[in-house]
């Protein structure tokens, strides 16, 4: 079958890209033509896959409403027998809201805001384009199934846009197995402890992800104050002289380390003893999953649909108020003192594909 998928942008470093990967490489490989529809693509390309390149437009807000008019034609063009949109596209049959709900994440937000930012959301362009999109995207004709990757946005789409059971799908990203043996560990935690001069004996808290504001890194950032010697190690694309600031400010810039974005988050994983994550809002958030696959615990917030993976006190920990710094410390504490491997309901790649193909109608 001639399949395609789409995605305004490419770039490998994100988890949407990882499941676009998975999607592409899985299908490519069951014998399906593969066609992406996307603005711009950097990275893998597998064999006999054809991407289909959309000019891009100036300004951000005109930028996603061109993108998906632009998307939807090319679609009608191909005369797909299946399309599958993880962008907001109104009239596609198949979407996954890989980028969750994006009126739920302003609903989120607000409680962090000032009055006036909260009040800009719906005069701000960018955001208005996405609502729109996303509401028109999800109350089509046309839309066959949406897939969610978490029962947390399963619900948000149904309660917010009015879908039905039958209209909405949850499938939970796959988590590849990472095996970390004691020796990997002692290996990963004194080349890193070396090439950032880390105390040895001090437990280390991992950060991992870009998008710094919205995942609470000022949030870890203050608890890390109320956790003396421990160290945190942020990695992920970002801006980080306002955290640097905070970090200072806190009397805690020797325990927190920015890194930057680096390639060898296995080892980084490797090296820690426990992920977090105090988000604000995310769907399903990859790092988690990974952690976890990696018998790392984690700590989270409930607004974060791997915490569905969560089994509190066993396997990490869950938090509803990520701002409540007291609260987030005692989680980072209680999760250093699990001991041994943590254990977690992942699915695998091929449970992913086999679920992916009968939500389809490929089965």
């Amino acid at each position: 079958m001639r399949l395609g998928f789409i995605r305004r942008k490419y770039d490998q470093s994100g988890g949407a890209e990882l499941s676009l990967r998975l999607l592409v490489e899985s299908f490519a490989a069951n014998g399906h033509g593969i066609n992406v529809l996307t603005q711009s693509w950097e990275g893998f390309l597998p064999d006999k896959a054809v991407i289909h390149k959309i000019a891009s437009v100036s300004g951000r807000a005109r930028a996603l409403r061109t993108f998906a008019r632009a998307a939807y034609e090319k679609m009608r063009q191909l005369d797909l027998d299946l399309c599958l949109s993880l962008e907001r596209v109104p009239g596609v049959p198949f979407f996954r809201a890989g980028d969750g709900c994006h009126l739920a994440w302003l609903r989120r937000r607000a409680p962090y805001e000032g009055w006036l930012k909260r009040h800009s959301f719906y005069l701000n362009p960018l955001h208005r384009a996405q609502l729109d999109l996303e509401a028109e995207t999800l109350t089509s004709p046309a839309l066959k199934l949406v897939i969610a990757n978490s029962r947390m946005v399963a619900e948000e789409i149904k309660q917010i846009y009015g879908l039905g059971e039958d209209q909405v799908k949850v499938i939970y990203n796959p988590a590849v197995k990472i095996p970390i043996t004691d020796k990997d560990r002692r290996e990963a935690r004194s080349a890193i402890f070396k090439e950032l001069a880390l105390p040895y004996d001090w437990p280390v808290l991992l950060f991992l992800g870009s998008g710094f504001e919205r995942k609470g890194l000022a949030f870890m950032i203050r608890a890390l104050s109320l956790l003396p010697q421990v160290s945190l190690l942020v990695a992920g694309r970002g801006r980080t002289a306002f955290y640097e600031r905070l970090a200072s400010k806190c009397g805690v810039s020797e325990r927190a380390k920015f890194l930057g974005l680096r390639s060898d988050a296995d080892r980084l994983l490797a090296a820690s003893d426990v992920s977090v994550l105090p988000t604000i809002y995310d769907p399903c958030a990859n790092v988690c999953l990974e952690a976890l696959a990696a018998g790392k615990p984690v700590v989270t917030t409930s607004a974060n649909g791997a915490s569905e993976m969560i089994s509190q006190g066993e396997n990490g920990f869950i938090i509803e108020d990520p701002a409540d710094i007291n609260c987030l410390a005692d989680a980072c504490r209680q999760a250093l003192a699990l001991s041994g491997p943590v254990n977690a309901p992942l699915q695998t790649v091929e449970q992913w594909f086999r679920e992916l193909n009968a939500a389809l109608g490929l089965q």
